[in-house]
């Protein structure tokens, strides 16, 4: 059985009310594919690919109990 026959299997036993969410999901994941990415992420906008390496001084927690547990 192919994928797309295990796929068509499935949606034949979904009840109607499901069939329009299976609709929509199949019709939005089409769409994905068409379209790539209008705003791929870039160094500048991406704040996660910025941060990265952030922390490989080991520095950024040294001492940080005696900072805030100290009288």
């Amino acid at each position: 059985m192919t994928t797309k026959q295990a796929i068509f299997d499935a949606i034949e036993q979904l009840p109607e009310q499901h069939l329009k969410d299976v609709l929509q999901y199949v019709q939005k994941l089409a769409n994905t594919l068409k379209s790539p990415p209008s705003n791929p992420p870039t160094q500048s906008s991406d704040r996660l690919a910025d941060f990265i390496g952030a922390v490989s001084h080991g520095s950024l927690a040294a001492n940080l109990d005696e900072e805030l547990y100290s009288d």
